[in-house]
């Protein structure tokens, strides 16, 4: 049973929504039944269809910035290499294993040998990408040419149009099925609706 009071208004305006939400589904369900022709206008309307095309041409371009990095390639470098000096310094001295676990057992509620398996895969992960970040700025810092081969393989551009346009195309099937079997589709509707309206309102009383 939920006593937190957090749950209990979310939960309450969840039950006042679906109660909107099953009076809107009788309404709709009456007219399916009595005068369909009346949804017609409200349905042309409501399946308005709005291109993303122009959307998704405006993210589907690639921005450069290593120009500006090749440009800044001595301040940028030595920015990474303190960083990952950082993450060594932090994580090789500093980091309180214990107080860590401790903190952690009172928020996930897992084993204590898989927390401690967990925060030393995190750990290791930490100081792998450290080790990596120092190499490249160190290299960025004083031989930034060596990293074009890399940047090549790693800024090579997959464009994700052909993905979308499939999604930018609207489909009506479940419009001309409801237009066609009208009534029946009111019918369930309404019995659908009556059931969510009662069992709501049961819920709140």
């Amino acid at each position: 049973m939920l006593t937190d009071p957090v749950y209990i208004f979310l939960w309450r305006d969840l039950a006042i929504f679906l109660l909107l939400g099953a009076l809107m589904g009788v309404l709709l369900g009456v007219l399916l039944i009595f005068r369909p022709q009346h949804l017609e206008s409200f349905n042309r309307m409501a399946n308005r269809w709005i291109s993303t095309r122009h959307i998704g041409q405006w993210l589907d371009r690639s921005v450069s910035i290593e120009h500006w990095f090749y440009r800044h390639h001595r301040a940028v470098g030595a920015a990474i290499v303190l960083g990952a000096a950082y993450i060594f310094i932090y994580f090789g001295f500093q980091f309180d294993r214990a107080y860590t676990l401790l903190r952690w057992s009172h928020k996930l509620p897992l084993p204590a040998p898989q927390l401690s398996g967990l925060l030393n895969a995190l750990v290791l992960a930490a100081l792998t990408g450290g080790a990596v970040a120092l190499i490249a700025g160190l290299f960025l810092w004083f031989r930034p040419s060596l990293l074009r081969g890399v940047e090549e393989q790693s800024n090579r551009w997959v464009s994700s149009r052909r993905a979308t346009k499939v999604l930018d195309v609207p489909h009506g099937q479940v419009d001309i099925f409801v237009a066609q079997h009208a009534q029946k589709a009111g019918w369930l509707l309404l019995l659908g609706s009556i059931y969510l309206f009662f069992a709501m309102a049961r819920l709140l009383v």
